[in-house]
């Protein structure tokens, strides 16, 4: 099947995003933290834009909200339009190969960093005053522990001290096998609309919640497509929906939303962590939106965003380390002579033309060979003819 080209341009935002994301980490960490110290902007710019909508431009979490959205529905359309269980045990003895090498390409790119004293994220961490960014890569490199990390630690034991990043691709594995056994068990039943309820209760608090949601849509939009035209017809209600998503997705998650525009919705029956809610409910209600509207799928397959998406996993998976190693080394060498801000600026637009090549290479090195093999381990190893 052809990919529907307008969600890989959201994922390419989406991981634009999380690179914007890390740099506010890095350079402007109150505008994560909300807190008084240390800022570099006037009059509490900083602590005011934390609890707002503009939290909106840099939030992280809600890209990988995205992302997890985006795997349910990825991961279970070709099924729902076809109905063919082998489809499903395809995909699931793919998983592992085709995430596997990229993530463990990721860290022995960070270890290489890492044996040669590249990463200056130290001392640029303890200028920013991110002691979030100062205290990575803070510890001695091991060529065989960095393999195990990417292979099995990342996967199986939430073990990314070479890429903190991969603190999510446990949950995109487990996520994934969520879905597949979901489809596996209930794919083809006529009462599974009972198994979504289980489910969403089920993972209410968890990002989880995301597949599943993921799946849900992915069912609509194959066998209630009527449902959706209706909704699309209603223009009020679809950009409502939008609103409040993009509402919901600006949700702060690194601050308490007390003495925020927030704090009303901060109710305690959503758990520990109410951004992660919010910010899958706000994915999901972009993504229904973006499946019945026309200029949205328009903005999204623009060249850009479709380039984005190509490269979305390597530059994910690769961005932290250049941060650490290219990004800190300019902006030290250049804050001697410019201001901090003209550092940070500099270091950014000099550091992400280098993001994009790098993750394009991987991508087509790497990525797509990963893709290759685990349509090769299928073939040869467990495909019935």
């Amino acid at each position: 099947m052809r990919k529907i080209k307008y969600l890989d341009g959201l994922r390419g935002l989406a991981a634009l995003q999380v690179v914007f994301h890390h740099f506010v980490l890095a350079f402007y960490p109150a505008l994560f933290s909300g807190t008084d110290i240390p800022t570099h902007l006037p009059n509490g710019v900083e602590v005011f834009a934390s609890g707002s909508f503009l939290n909106l431009f840099w939030d992280g979490n809600f890209a990988v909200c995205i992302f997890f959205v985006l795997s349910g529905f990825v991961l279970s359309h070709k099924f729902f339009v076809k109905k063919e269980n082998e489809i499903v045990t395809a995909s699931a003895v793919k998983r592992y190969f085709r995430l596997a090498l990229p993530v463990a390409f990721s860290v022995f790119f960070a270890y290489v960093f890492m044996k040669f004293s590249l990463l200056y994220n130290l001392p640029a961490g303890e200028i920013s005053g991110s002691g979030w960014f100062a205290s990575l890569w803070d510890f001695k490199p091991d060529f065989l522990d960095s393999l195990n990390q990417g292979f099995i630690g990342a996967f199986f034991y939430g073990i990314f001290d070479y890429n903190k990043l991969l603190w999510t691709i446990a949950c995109e594995f487990l996520g994934s096998f969520l879905v597949f056994s979901f489809l596996a068990i209930f794919g083809k039943s006529k009462s599974r609309h009972l198994a979504y309820i289980f489910l969403i209760v089920a993972f209410f608090q968890t990002y989880y919640l995301a597949f599943i949601l993921g799946v849900l849509l992915s069912d609509l939009m194959a066998n209630e497509k009527k449902m959706l035209e209706k909704f699309d017809k209603k223009k009020i209600w679809r950009t409502t929906l939008l609103l409040v998503g993009l509402a919901f997705a600006s949700f702060p998650i690194g601050r308490d939303p007390k003495g925020t525009m927030y704090a009303f919705a901060n109710f305690s029956w959503l758990g520990t962590e109410p951004p992660v809610f919010y910010h899958i409910v706000g994915a999901f209600f972009l993504m229904v939106v973006l499946l019945e509207s026309k200029r949205l799928q328009k903005f999204f397959a623009n060249k850009l965003f479709l380039f984005l998406g190509k490269i979305s996993f390597t530059m994910y998976l690769l961005h932290f380390t250049i941060m650490g190693s290219l990004s800190s080394y300019i902006f030290l060498k250049l804050l001697p002579i410019v201001s901090y801000h003209g550092a940070v600026a500099w270091s950014f637009l000099t550091s992400l033309p280098v993001i994009f090549l790098v993750s394009y290479a991987a991508y087509i090195f790497v990525d797509k060979k990963a893709v290759s093999f685990s349509h090769f381990v299928y073939e040869k190893l467990f495909k019935r003819y």
